[in-house]
């Protein structure tokens, strides 16, 4: 899922993926309870009026435009790959060419 796939849902559909997601960080400040849940490769921010005085706002972020607040959480988070997405890297210092001996 992308974050244009998330941003179409119906409000309904959001809530459900946010319950399921993965739980980064939660702060709170005088006026609200702020939450940060990745889903795939992007994340999403809730925030609740702890006085009811807005409804729960939903904000979408790609890695790149993370706020610096959350930069240092998501950054302790492990990164892990699936073996299907490895690709072996090639060492420059060892080429499979055959070197020309120059005397």
């Amino acid at each position: 899922m992308t974050i244009d796939d998330f941003k179409i849902l119906e409000e309904h559909q959001k809530v459900q993926l946010i319950f399921d997601a993965n739980k980064i960080t939660e702060k709170i400040d005088n006026e609200s309870n702020y939450q940060l849940f990745q889903i795939d490769n992007f994340f999403v921010e809730t925030k609740t009026s702890l006085e009811g005085k807005f409804k729960r706002s939903i904000k979408t972020y790609a890695l790149k435009e993370l706020p610096v607040d959350y930069v240092g959480e998501v950054l302790r988070m492990p990164i892990v790959k699936f073996e299907s997405e490895l690709q072996p890297t090639p060492n420059p210092a060892f080429s499979s060419k055959k070197k020309e001996n120059f005397i």
